[in-house]
């Protein structure tokens, strides 16, 4: 819903001001004193549409890029100040003073000095949301071609947790950490339509896609556990770009909270097959062993591969349970337990809103500088 919210928004800002810097063009061009006079008066009493709008449009984005850092949300985080401070500093304050004087007849240096500064401004804003609504539209996936696979087996890996195995399409590549969209045709007889944005969970050599999700009522996670086998359904992709730095010789640390571990599984089986210098910590966070996905797969590969060192940790443990690895949440006295040095690796945190943003709180509290922190949140996975 805050999606969709934030697209219509930003829509309707970007329609009204290319309407805006139109009429304006056209009325100065071909029109009388009296068409431009007018036309100052509408673009001002549009102003009390626009301005919520962009509003919305402003506090849905923030809302919907808190727990995420790749490329294109970032860019359009910087974007957005750009576009407020063009708003709220020149086309609000133009818009007053262009039709006070349109209406009072003063069509002079002054008026198309000023009336110069709002083009130049609303072209910029054009520009600037259009780039905003593009990139939009690639996280969503919407925009990219999409391929029918095949639903080739589903396998429950936690506890309300399902594994979803699908035919990768021809000439599919992905790098670790990427995600797919993933529709259920319109023609289905279960959850028509519906899709999501899923972590890729394994390895780009594997043979296979696999996701992994968390079971929720919505229509689409339960259409994809009743579905047969066989169904086919819709892959775009591959999007983002939550992937590993390349090129730095640090060490890197996956902060993973519950269903957040499926772009580091891809990830670490990526580097366990590679081999050679990987040097990956591994923090995994759930409430119980039963609730944690691949557990057992993660075990194993630390056990056999040195240059990959997993910390799993239980906040809700009963002692009945047998388990006898760490407690309790993440932290930094944990972190310094297993590094040798908090400051050099670059961290990768994905999980809940809350678990991500307390994760960033404790490393740079700790003094790890936020360049080197980067995150992606779940949320209603």
């Amino acid at each position: 819903m805050k999606t969709r919210i934030h697209a219509i928004a930003g829509t309707v800002g970007l329609l009204m001001i290319f309407t805006f810097w139109t009429s304006t063009v056209i009325s100065e061009l071909f029109g009388s004193y009296e068409t431009i006079a007018a036309v100052k008066g509408w673009i001002l009493n549009g102003m009390f549409i626009l301005i919520p709008a962009m509003a919305i449009v402003g506090g849905s984005g923030m809302s919907l890029g808190a727990g995420r850092s790749e490329r294109f949300v970032s860019t359009k985080k910087k974007r957005m100040p750009i576009i407020a401070a063009n708003g709220i500093l020149i086309l609000l304050p133009m818009a007053f003073i262009l039709e006070a004087k349109a209406s009072a007849g003063t069509f002079d240096t002054l008026f198309y000095a000023l009336q110069g500064v709002e083009l130049v401004a609303g072209a910029t804003n054009l520009t600037l949301m259009g780039l905003n609504m593009r990139d939009g539209v690639r996280l969503t996936g919407r925009n990219s071609r999409a391929s029918l696979v095949q639903l080739l087996g589903r396998e429950m890996v936690a506890e309300n947790t399902l594994a979803v195995r699908l035919a990768k399409p021809a000439g599919f590549t992905f790098e670790p950490g990427q995600a797919i969209r993933l529709t259920i045709p319109a023609d289905a007889p279960q959850g028509a339509g519906e899709g999501r944005v899923l972590s890729i969970a394994s390895a780009p050599h594997e043979a296979d896609l696999t996701v992994i999700t968390r079971l929720r009522d919505s229509a689409f996670k339960q259409a994809l556990q009743a579905l047969p086998e066989g169904t086919d359904l819709q892959v775009a992709g591959p999007l983002g770009s939550f992937t590993r730095a390349e090129g730095q010789d640090r060490p890197s640390v996956f902060l993973a909270g519950g269903i957040g571990i499926t772009p580091f599984l891809s990830m670490i089986r990526d580097a366990h097959r590679s081999g050679g210098q990987n040097n990956i910590s591994l923090f995994y966070s759930n409430r119980s062993p039963a609730d944690a996905a691949m557990l057992k797969e993660l075990q194993e590969i630390s056990a056999a591969n040195p240059e990959i060192q997993m910390v799993a940790t239980m906040s809700d443990i009963k002692d009945s349970t047998g388990w006898n690895g760490e407690t309790g949440r993440i932290n930094a006295e944990m972190l310094s337990r297993h590094l040798s040095d908090l400051a050099k690796p670059i961290y990768y945190c994905v999980g809940p809103s809350g678990f991500v943003s307390a994760m960033i709180e404790m490393l740079t509290s700790t003094g790890v500088d936020k360049d080197n922190i980067q995150f992606e949140q779940f949320s209603g996975y």
